[in-house]
This record gives structure tokens, C-alpha cells and sequence, in this order.
């Protein structure tokens, strides 16, 4: 359960005539098109999982803390209110999906959940509990089912209309804790619902076979993307990821990034985004028709290209580091994890003289990587052994030990070749270790703060429209 699932809203109105500012509310609220109008006492599963019932003329699209109110009855009871004060109004909204998966079915459930958390919200607002009422009402004509709530004081009391931010966050997190809570919220209390429901998907992507957090499997699966990549990408030129010379490897680039999107620490988010997309995109179809855009799903692709960007730029630029980088500076770095493992074999040499120039190369390498006196004589010895040169290691040790530690990146290479490492081995050996050098913990901690951005805003996008919608209603009543 993340903040994206639940969306909340809260703002203060200060009319010059707050009798007047509630009544509009109340007609808003109210709307037959769009609120739910079964009763809490008594629903059917079946409408309320169509999202509408078939029943209109109930009048019951409101509920207080009592249960059902009728728009007659929500009016009089703000009938002998001073026309001064202030008022609060606000929506909670939850992706559909999200609210099947939490016992939100029935206009019974909304109700139960805003029992358990509309009075901490009040008393968190500074409000006496006492002088308080507030008033609900479900609408489920948008993708997004969301409760429009309504709070105000009996006798105005309280001066700032403001309130804290942590008032925000407190009120989430106690929508969250009742439906985690609630055990018995989870529960479909209607087989044949279940039957109906089916298995609600996320997104086919989710299907991914399930990788553990930051295994050694994921990293070289990541490892090979990337090493493919980097083999194809030109060593100069300008790297972005929507400039033209990235078209040829754009499919290369997008796999490393839909892998990282589907670890398992950023996959469900990723679902709720391109779920908020998809939602958006239809929202967009019904507002404007079939546009040649809305046809060819612009805004969906546009909004997925701004966060595919965003990461790949990130993968591009450890490319130019790991490409710029000084060649010594990595081998060393490389040998350092290494050179103890490393398998050094020469061939049976004639002269005992080329032996020790061999020996010489492998101490100044040994010394490079920082081992210790002891750690030296003990990969020299193994180089002996595997070359079953039947020397002495001591006498050997004191014929190779030199202060001069310097050495090229090509002295590096040819010394390997004569330890039985070709440039070719040499390169598949660091291939097949690349992973343990990529900080690709950074890139997916970076994509997931990519990804959360992109969830802000759509989340805001939601509380624009529904915002939207609710300034024009009030104005034009």
C-alpha cells in the first residue's frame, strides 16, 4: 500500500455566506449522475460492483455519522446556522482495483471507513468533536471512486481555517491502518461476487518471474544488459536518450530500463503508474472523442517517454563513467577483488632467467593491488605450483622483490598473457565480474525517486480534475 493508492484532499471555504456555501455542497454532492444512492442500510452486491444502482429515487446520496441522510434532511440541519464561519471540504479517492482488493465494495464499506477516521481527522484539525458535523457522499462516475466530505461547525468557533500539513499525512495514514487492520474489510462476503470479479490484474509486466531484492541472479541479468549495451554505444558523440543517434539502440536501452522498473522494489509502483496513465488516457478519450492523439494514445506514451527518459539518461551517464574512466584506474580496482582467485599458469620456460622476469611482473601486480608481504608469497607460490616450475618460493621471492611497482596498461596486459590470462580471457573473466562493480543500487534507487515524482503528478492531476469539476458545479449553482 502506497501514498498513490490513497488520495486525499482537504480545503477550507470562507463564503460570505456559509449557510449558503454548505447548500451548494450539498447540491453538488448530491447529483444523481454521480453519487451512489443505495441505501447503507440495505445494498445489492451486484450494483455496487457495476459502480451503479438501478434505483434512483431513494434520495439517500448522503450519510452522516448516523447513516443515511437525505438531502432534505442535510439542508435542515444547517437551517439555523450563523452565515458567518468557515467550512472544509474534500474528497478520498482510491483506484478501483485498490478498493475491491480492501473490502470497498459497498456504499456500506465507504461508510464504515469514514466512521473510523473522519473524527481523528476533526479532532487533528484543531475542531471540538462536540460542535462538529460532516456529511458523505460515494460518487462512482469517474474511474477513481472518491467520497466528497463536507465538515463544519455547529457554533463557529474556530478563527484560522488553516491546519497543519501532518494533518494530511495523519489522515492517510489512518485510512491505511483500518483497512490493514480491519481483517474482516478484506474479506468478499459474496461468493458470487467473486465469481463476477474474476481475477482483477495489475499488469501483464507484473508477471515477471519474481527476482529477489538485489540477488546476485539480478545483478547479472542487469550485468548482461548493460554489457551489451555498452559494447554498441559510439565512444563520443552526444548520448540522451531522445537524441537521434540513440535510435539504433533505443530497444537495447528501453530493456535495461523496463528490468530495473520491474525489480521487485519498484514493479508495484510501476503498475500504479501506468494504471494512473491508462485511467488518464481514457478520462481524455471521453472528454474529447477520438482524437487523432487520443487514437494514437498521446498523453499515455508522452508521460511514459518523460520517465523512460529520466533513467536512461541515468544509464547513459554511467556509461560515459565507465567508458572515461582511467584504464589502470579499473584494472587495479578489478585485480584488487580478484588476484586472489585468479588462476596464474605459465608455460614451462627453459631459462630459469625469463621465470623470475615473469615472477617480477606478477610481485609489482601483487603490490599495485595493495596485498601484504604474506598475501604475495602466497599467490607467487600458487603461480609455481600451477606452473610446476619446482623452484623454491623463497628463493624465488628473493630474486623478484623490486621497489619499482610502476607499470603501463600495456606492460599490465602482456604480463597477463605470460601468467595464461590472454586479453581475450582476461576481458570475458571481467565481463562475467562486471556486476559486482555496478552501483546498480543507485540506478534503481534513482528510478524509483524518478517513478514517485511521476506518481505526485498524476495524483495531483486527480485532485485537479475532481477539484475542477467541483469550482464549476458550485459557481454555476
Amino acid at each position: 500500500m502506497s501514498k498513490s493508492d490513497i488520495v486525499f484532499n482537504l480545503q477550507y471555504r470562507t463564503p460570505k455566506n456559509k449557510k449558503v456555501g454548505i447548500t451548494k455542497w450539498i447540491g453538488y454532492a448530491s447529483q444523481k449522475s454521480k453519487a451512489d444512492s443505495t441505501s447503507i442500510d440495505n445494498y445489492d452486491i451486484l450494483n455496487d460492483y457495476n459502480m451503479y444502482t438501478t434505483n434512483q429515487d431513494n434520495d439517500v446520496f448522503l450519510w452522516n455519522s448516523e447513516g443515511n441522510l437525505s438531502k432534505a434532511k442535510a439542508k435542515e440541519k444547517i437551517n439555523d446556522m450563523n452565515e458567518k464561519g468557515i467550512f472544509w471540504r474534500g474528497f478520498l479517492s482510491f483506484p478501483p482495483d485498490f478498493a475491491i482488493k480492501h473490502g470497498l465494495i459497498s456504499k456500506t464499506d465507504y461508510f464504515n471507513l469514514t466512521n473510523n477516521v473522519i473524527p481523528s481527522l476533526i479532532v487533528d484539525m484543531g475542531l471540538d468533536i462536540n460542535n462538529t458535523e460532516w456529511m458523505c457522499s460515494l460518487h462512482r462516475d469517474v474511474f477513481h471512486p472518491h467520497i466528497h466530505f463536507c465538515i463544519y461547525e455547529k457554533n463557529a468557533k474556530k478563527k484560522n481555517p488553516r491546519y497543519e500539513k501532518v494533518v494530511i499525512h495523519k489522515f492517510k495514514s489512518n485510512v491505511g491502518n483500518y483497512l490493514i487492520d480491519n481483517t474482516k474489510f478484506y474479506k468478499l462476503r459474496d461468493k458470487s461476487f467473486s465469481k463476477i470479479v474474476g481475477n482483477i490484474n495489475y499488469n501483464e509486466l507484473n508477471k515477471l518471474k519474481t527476482k529477489s531484492l538485489f540477488s546476485d541472479d539480478y545483478r547479472k541479468g542487469l550485468n548482461k544488459l548493460l554489457l551489451n549495451l555498452y559494447e554498441q554505444l559510439p565512444k563520443k558523440g552526444r548520448l540522451q536518450y531522445n537524441s537521434k543517434n540513440m535510435i539504433v539502440y533505443k530497444k537495447d536501452l528501453d530493456a535495461i530500463i523496463e528490468y530495473i522498473l520491474l525489480h521487485d522494489s519498484t514493479k508495484y509502483e510501476y503498475a500504479k503508474y501506468l494504471r494512473l496513465l491508462e485511467e488518464h488516457q481514457k478520462e481524455l478519450n471521453t472528454l474529447y472523442g477520438m482524437s487523432k492523439d487520443n487514437m494514437n494514445n498521446k498523453y499515455y506514451n508522452q508521460q511514459l517517454n518523460k520517465l523512460y527518459s529520466k533513467i536512461g539518461n541515468e544509464i547513459l551517464l554511467n556509461f560515459k563513467r565507465y567508458s572515461t574512466a582511467d584504464i589502470m584506474e579499473n584494472e587495479i580496482k578489478f585485480l584488487k577483488r580478484n588476484i586472489k582467485n585468479l588462476k596464474f599458469k605459465s608455460r614451462n620456460y627453459v631459462k630459469n632467467e625469463t621465470i623470475i622476469n615473469i615472477g617480477k611482473e606478477l610481485y609489482k601486480i601483487c603490490k599495485l593491488c595493495g596485498l601484504s608481504d604474506v598475501e604475495t608469497k602466497k599467490v607467487i607460490a600458487k603461480w609455481i605450483s600451477n606452473s610446476k616450475f619446482g623452484l623454491e618460493i623463497n628463493d624465488v621471492m628473493m630474486r623478484i622483490t623490486t621497489l619499482d611497482n610502476e607499470m603501463s596498461s600495456t606492460e599490465l596486459y602482456n604480463a597477463l598473457k605470460k601468467l595464461g590470462y590472454s586479453y581475450e580471457r582476461y576481458r570475458n573473466l571481467k565481463n562475467k565480474e562486471f556486476y559486482k562493480d555496478l552501483n546498480y543500487k543507485i540506478m534503481i534507487n534513482r528510478s524509483m525517486k524518478h517513478l514517485a515524482y511521476e506518481l505526485e503528478k498524476e495524483e495531483k492531476e486527480i485532485i485537479n480534475q475532481i477539484n475542477y469539476e467541483l469550482e464549476n458545479k458550485e459557481n454555476f449553482m
